[in-house]
């Protein structure tokens, strides 16, 4: 159990084991169904029987090794998840992380802290199927009124925070093929702090610490990138007196000129300069 967690969110954070041995049934079955509706659309039956036989055989027999891997480790046993979390700050992982979440998941937890906090969630790990699996977030209980986002693809989210103390999130996929999963951490927030602005790809985040009001940090790119947004963020008071950003987190860009023929003019108080 994690310090600042009650008994029954480190029970059900993780994913714990029920007899069961389906995890890899019909692994290469499902693949080819996959790889029939969403790659081989509009094309004639002799050019997908050649599609099949050319890569795609291939990467679903692939596939149905890693299945048969995953079901070998779990010595005939799925995962269960979800559940209802407390305390100041504690993680999360998707059943079966990193060796892959069970196909037709349907897993639900409820995080609740403490009367006029916030929760924030932040994403160390994130690797969910594209546009066929998904991690639902709702601002509250799950109910749809409260649904706010939902997360897919193979990139770690920025920073999530809620509105109020009850933050829950979703995990649905398919019945074919899944990805490495999830795992986040998750802190209370109270109203004096803005919580962690994240760190986008390629980004150097310089300043820190409690990240309260008044609170500073500084954002920079590693070479070969340039800034999109504002430098700078300040933790400040909004109308409803909670602690917020006082701008969203910049990107960085992939910049590159061709040698000799390509160039950048930048214009201000000084005399142009060219690179």
């Amino acid at each position: 159990m994690r310090p600042g967690e009650s008994l029954e969110g480190s029970r059900s954070a993780r994913g714990r084991c029920i007899d069961a041995n389906h995890i890899a049934n019909s692994g290469t079955e499902r693949c080819l169904a996959r790889l029939s509706r969403r790659r081989m659309k509009g094309v004639t039956t002799k050019r997908r029987t050649r599609g099949m036989t050319d890569g795609g055989m291939m990467r679903c027999f692939l596939w149905s090794l890693v299945l048969c891997s995953l079901s070998s480790r779990a010595q005939g046993f799925i995962y269960t998840c979800g559940g209802t979390l407390k305390g100041r700050n504690g993680s999360i992982e998707s059943p079966g992380f990193p060796y892959g979440y069970p196909n037709g998941a349907n897993c639900t937890w409820v995080i609740v802290g403490e009367e006029g906090s916030r929760i924030q969630l932040i994403f160390l790990s994130f690797a969910i199927e594209e546009e066929y699996d998904f991690l639902s977030l709702y601002d509250g209980h799950p109910h749809p009124a409260n649904f706010r986002t939902r997360l897919t693809g193979f990139q770690a989210p920025p920073p999530v925070t809620s509105t109020g103390n009850v933050f829950s999130l979703r995990l649905t996929s398919d019945f074919a093929v899944s990805a490495h999963g999830f795992k986040l951490n998750y802190e209370e927030l109270h109203s004096t702090s803005c919580g962690n602005p994240g760190v986008p790809p390629k980004a150097v985040l310089n300043g820190g610490g409690r990240f309260a009001v008044g609170d500073r940090v500084h954002y920079s790119c590693v070479p070969g990138y340039v800034l999109d947004g504002h430098a700078t963020l300040t933790c400040i008071t909004n109308a409803a007196n909670t602690a917020v950003w006082d701008f969203p987190a910049p990107l960085c860009r992939d910049f590159q000129t061709e040698e000799k023929y390509d160039y950048l003019e930048v214009e201000g108080s000084e005399p142009p300069t060219i690179w």
